[in-house]
């Protein structure tokens, strides 16, 4: 992983909870390579579709759309 693409982002780790500007990404369960993860509406959702992305491309889409941590 290049520090570039994630210079504004914390490494990721399950049960996080990131703020976006339209929802949240709660993280479900975290590979070598993949990461498993829910995009919510609202944080208190308990129902939503798990996906499945890279590490590095989840690191770097937190980081261009300016997501905050909140838990």
């Amino acid at each position: 992983m290049r520090n570039e693409d994630t210079c504004g982002v914390q490494g990721l780790e399950p049960g996080q909870l990131w703020r976006l500007e339209h929802g949240y990404i709660y993280i479900v369960e975290q590979g070598k390579r993949l990461i498993h993860y829910k995009l919510l509406k609202d944080p208190n959702q308990r129902a939503a579709v798990i996906r499945l992305i890279g590490i590095e491309a989840l690191l770097r889409y937190l980081n261009i759309s300016g997501a905050q941590l909140v838990s």
